[in-house]
């Protein structure tokens, strides 16, 4: 990906400029293809599109040329490449192809059906994917090009005389390659944003690691012992021969710190914890809930535990409200039951009067006031997501409590979801 619009006094115009990096390109590889377009993303679809040379016309819309080429070149441009997980990468690449296959349903063939959709329409359907499609089909840059600056690589290598065995040992070796990468990092005031360990074993194999860091941070102790944490549950299958660890580069961290505010641990220190608890019970069991872009009940998924910036202004925020009741703001916290409790329910005239629960310590009894029902379904249109369609009512019961029941409407029966309190 390149700018080529600084050439044309130099070269021609862009066919002509075409011209010459295909020929450029075609001595290397002859079934790759070259594109310009009056945007990086229309070129790159271009590119992804025909074998070749393809120039579009600068004087026109970016989505004209893109308007005849089939939905089906959106799948190499999946959201997964930006995931710090496997399991999240995987699970972009799933929704993103589910979304393919709504508008293939549709009757979307081309680009151009795509971008002619309303894009209200399109994200109350298929949220931020079918929004991220449209920009996509219309050519639009969701981010500047950012020149690739020749940036010098961080990075130690060294050759055991004797193949290592054992998780004790091999620390050593990575304390002693990780001090000087600090140094370097210090002297060019940058800090270690992700960090790339390949164990070449007996066997000719290579045991590779990259671990993901939430903050730029260059103590070595601290990447020593979150290196030592992956290898403890990812241990390399061979004793190791080589071992090699790269460094990704990032503008190191400038923290002001507060005077009205308690001390808080340090990113390392908590960085150093979540390592310590993943390796104890187990990488997806541990992260921050996020909520999902959807209307369906309690979604919310856990990903990587970052610590937030913004957390400073929420903890002051909260810390002024400290003390006062829940009523006074107008908040109320729900409950929730995971999973929610069947209940029974008796209805008169299509409203709960009386709710009752088999099990102690639940709430039930009369039904004294109600307010609902409110009508709620979605992910029908779907294979694989769990799907919901129910009648919620919000109701205070005879023995003083404020529940949350909901019916399911493909099967008729009642849950108790939370109790407010």
């Amino acid at each position: 990906m390149c700018d080529v619009s600084g050439l044309t006094r130099l070269l021609g115009e862009p066919p002509v400029i075409g011209a010459e990096l295909w020929r450029a390109c075609a001595a290397v590889d002859r079934n790759g293809s070259v594109a310009i377009a009056p945007t990086q993303m229309a070129a790159r679809i271009l590119a992804h599109a025909a074998a070749g040379l393809t120039v579009a016309d600068a004087a026109r819309s970016p989505a004209v040329p893109l308007a005849a080429v089939s939905i089906r070149v959106l799948s190499a441009f999946a959201p997964s490449a930006a995931a710090d997980t496997q399991e999240k990468a995987a699970k972009q690449d799933r929704d993103f192809e589910d979304a393919l296959e709504v508008l293939e349903r549709w009757g979307i063939a081309t680009l151009g059906d795509l971008a002619a959709l309303p894009a209200d329409a399109l994200a109350a359907r298929l949220g931020r994917i079918g929004g991220g499609l449209r920009s996509h089909a219309l050519g639009v840059d969701l981010a500047p090009l950012v020149p690739d600056a020749d940036s010098p690589r961080f990075i130690e290598r060294m050759e055991l005389e004797w193949p290592i065995d054992g998780l004790e040992p091999l620390a050593f070796v990575l304390a002693r390659l990780l001090e000087p990468l600090a140094t370097a990092l210090e002297r060019a005031d940058r800090g270690a944003a992700a960090i790339r360990l390949d164990l070449r074993l007996v066997d000719r194999t290579t045991h590779a690691r990259v671990l993901q860091l939430p903050a730029a941070m260059r103590d070595p102790r601290v990447l020593r012992t979150l290196l030592t944490l992956d290898l403890e549950s990812h241990p390399p299958p061979a004793a190791v021969d080589i071992v090699t660890i790269e460094i990704d580069p990032a503008p190191a961290r400038v923290v002001q710190y507060s005077l009205l505010e308690r001390a808080r641990p340090s990113v390392e220190t908590l960085v150093t914890l979540t390592a310590r608890l993943s390796a104890l019970v187990g990488e997806t069991r541990i992260g921050a809930p996020a909520l999902l872009d959807s209307h369906g009940p309690d979604a919310f998924a856990m990903r990587r535990y970052a610590p937030d910036a913004t957390s400073s202004s929420a903890s002051a925020l909260q810390a002024t409200r400290r003390g006062v009741p829940a009523e006074a703001n107008g908040s109320f916290a729900v409950r929730r039951f995971r999973p929610p409790v069947a209940v029974r329910v008796d209805v008169d005239h299509g409203r709960p009067v009386r709710v009752a629960i088999a099990r102690r310590g639940l709430p039930s009894g009369q039904v004294e006031q109600c307010a609902g029902p409110w009508r709620g379904s979605g992910e029908w249109w779907t294979h694989d997501a769990p799907r919901w369609d129910r009648d919620e009512w919000d109701v205070a019961l005879s023995d003083g409590s404020v529940c949350r029941l909901f019916r399911a409407r493909d099967t008729g029966v009642w849950f108790l979801e939370g109790v407010v309190d």
